[in-house]
């Protein structure tokens, strides 16, 4: 089924709904992918805690029984642990090198807590909200830069020119690599989406195969360069913690490549989420145009209302109940924070966007000691982004109601947002 699916989607085929069989979520169903908050509303209610055939393993859909799982040491975010038949099969069709298979066992998820912990502290101070700041004059140059060329034009195609540029631009300003390699990275960045889900638009364990021969030896190489002429960038800092023992050359490299994939398909989503948002509820953009001081709270509600993250999953390292359902040891639980965050029992009217909403406790970047490394970027990027594109456009104009939504379970974003400027 994971081989078909990928299939589909990569040709573009129409997928099948699988309601009668899967149960009562199937999140690749084309009326889930537009509007999923309906479903996972009656998920709520009648499941909060449900197996679910299709992911091959327990959702979680309320804001309470979702922080409990996320705040709960006796579950990991090792998915190579999942013992299920799907993960099983995915491993297997994988066919991973031993060179792959080391770099995935070598992932922020993957590794012994000691190791996570040694790689999240080396990587704190950069993504930390004081260095983040520190780097927005060059995130604004290159929102500028995007925004001049979309303004030459008189339109923009606001996910390619706009929303998928800027973060690769500026997380790989802040990694140590050439902008003019934002192609490059971008494409082997998109190849390894398939480890966060198997639907996602081209992704497939072939393409991510062939971007890791590439990649790895690109980000060798830059090591190199790096240890002759050290700079004042992330990649240089970890260098010296390598040279201090505290990874081995396969965790260097693999978390160079993490931190470059994570940097970019959460915030593209993000903005087009949030600018999609606008185009639906024209009153909240005369707001943030009106009081641009909202601007922190109105990224906190746009995470919240359309989470870029869709979805995360613990494995449970022992036998485990939750609201009354048995979860055997070494089974996944999804975290549904979609759901989560459109809780009534939390959001008071969770599908009306309120820009100065107050007491926003979203689990946007999940919870625990696998907390998302990068909310600061996330937000400091997005607020400039959104704050300089409503200043030069406030009158943006678009369609709201011919969204595309990319078929993913663990992401959502849009396949494209054409305006006029």
């Amino acid at each position: 089924m994971l081989g078909l699916a990928q299939r589909a989607v990569e040709a573009k085929w129409p997928m099948v709904a699988l309601r009668p069989v899967a149960g009562r979520y199937h999140p690749y169903d084309p009326a889930f992918i537009a509007d999923p908050y309906r479903h996972l509303d009656r998920l709520r209610a009648t499941a909060p805690a449900y197996y679910s055939k299709v992911t091959g393993s327990y959702l979680v859909s309320s804001h309470a029984v979702a922080t409990d799982v996320l705040g709960d040491r006796r579950y990991t975010s090792n998915r190579m642990l999942d013992s299920s038949l799907r993960n099983r099969m995915f491993m297997r069709l994988g066919k991973f090198s031993p060179t792959e298979k080391q770099a995935l066992d070598n992932t922020l998820a993957n590794v012994s807590a000691d190791t996570h912990q040694r790689m999240r502290n080396a990587i704190s101070q950069d993504f930390g909200k004081r260095r983040i700041t520190a780097l927005l004059p060059r995130i604004e140059y290159w929102v500028d830069r995007l925004l001049d060329e979309a303004a030459a034009r008189g339109r923009i195609e606001l996910i390619d020119d706009f929303a998928a540029k800027l973060p690769i631009l500026v997380v790989a300003e802040l990694l140590g690599f050439p902008p003019r390699d934002r192609r490059r990275l971008q494409e082997w960045s998109d190849s390894y989406l398939v480890l966060v889900d198997p639907m996602i638009r081209g992704a497939g364990i072939k393409r991510m195969s062939g971007a890791f021969h590439e990649f790895d030896p690109y980000i060798a190489d830059t090591l190199r360069r790096k240890q002759a002429d050290p700079d004042d960038d992330l990649i240089s800092r970890l260098l010296e913690r390598h040279r201090a023992g505290e990874f081995d050359d396969a965790q260097l490299r693999t978390l160079i490549m993490m931190l470059m994939i994570a940097g970019h398909e959460v915030i593209t989503n993000l903005l087009g989420n949030a600018v999609a948002s606008l185009l639906r509820f024209p009153e909240q953009r005369r707001r943030l145009c009106a009081e641009p001081e909202l601007m922190p709270t109105a990224i906190e509600e746009f995470i919240r209302f359309e989470s870029p993250i869709q979805a995360v999953w613990r494995i449970a390292a022992e036998d485990l109940d939750i609201e009354g359902v048995h979860v055997p040891a070494w089974r996944a639980v999804t975290v549904l924070i979609g759901a989560a965050n459109n809780d009534p029992g939390q959001f008071p009217e969770p599908r009306r966007l309120d820009l100065g909403r107050a007491d926003n406790r979203h689990l946007g970047f999940a919870l625990g000691a696998h907390y998302c490394a990068g909310p600061w970027l996330a937000r400091i990027e997005a607020a400039a982004a959104l704050s300089r594109f409503l200043e030069r456009f406030p009158n943006f104009r678009g369609d709201a109601t011919r969204l595309r939504w990319k078929p993913a379970a663990g992401l959502r974003g849009l396949y494209e947002l054409p305006l006029a400027l």
